[in-house]
């Protein structure tokens, strides 16, 4: 009988968490840090070859799985490398961004390993340019809208060989250099919706309920 009323208990308590596990949390959507930019014009491609793009801090901890590259004229002509590094010049993750037409946005994505990035920290994402195929990326936009915990701080860059840390900062406000982007989510903490809470009190409630009738039970078949 003990062993009975043991095994109900546990399957009220599996019960509950299974029926709280979807509520307690959803899945988050994909958010752009560079959403949208007017004025500006089409730099072309830089000899030498450029790694360009900004630097952003973050207000939220935040998982990027996708690195992107402005395609200007309808289509990606060439592959890009795309990469963000820390404020220290580590780099943290890059990908190719290959040839193509845009995702719908103005630019084309790749996925990337995901990269954790923090709260209140600055980061640098840059891309490489040196192709003369059209491509290249807009510089000196008048207007700027950036995603939710997402703050600009000035457009980067760093005319040295190769795919480097573009560490040299222009801190005009919307000055920019928009040919790298990149595709988020936030990781913060999920609150527990009140549906849930509900049925988790409840689940509990009852598992109490049924611990009280075990003892009424057990009593009575001491006597």
């Amino acid at each position: 009988m003990k062993k009975l009323i043991h095994l109900k208990i546990r399957t009220i308590f599996v019960a509950t968490a299974i029926a709280a596990m979807p509520l307690v949390a959803s899945p988050a959507m994909a958010a752009t840090a560079v959403q949208s930019f007017s004025g500006g014009a089409l730099f072309g491609f830089n000899s030498g070859g450029e790694t360009v793009g900004f630097t952003f801090s973050t207000s939220d901890d935040l998982l990027v799985t996708q690195l992107g590259w402005y395609a200007p004229n309808g289509t990606l002509v060439s592959s890009r490398p795309v990469g963000i590094w820390n404020s220290g010049g580590t780099l943290l993750g890059s990908t190719t961004v290959s040839a193509g037409a845009p995702d719908g946005t103005g630019f084309r994505y790749a996925t990337t390993t995901p990269i954790s990035l923090f709260a209140g920290q600055q980061y640098f994402i840059g891309g490489r340019d040196t192709q003369a195929d059209g491509d290249g990326y807009i510089s000196s936009v008048s207007g700027l809208v950036m995603g939710p915990s997402i703050t600009f701080r000035g457009s980067a860059r760093n005319s040295g060989s190769g795919f480097t840390f573009p560490n040299v900062i222009d801190a005009t406000t919307t000055n920019g250099r928009f040919g790298a982007n990149f595709q988020y989510t936030v990781q913060s903490g999920a609150v527990p919706e009140p549906a849930a809470w509900a049925l988790m009190i409840g689940g509990f409630g009852l598992a109490g309920a049924m611990l009280r009738r075990r003892r009424v039970v057990a009593s009575s078949l001491a006597r």
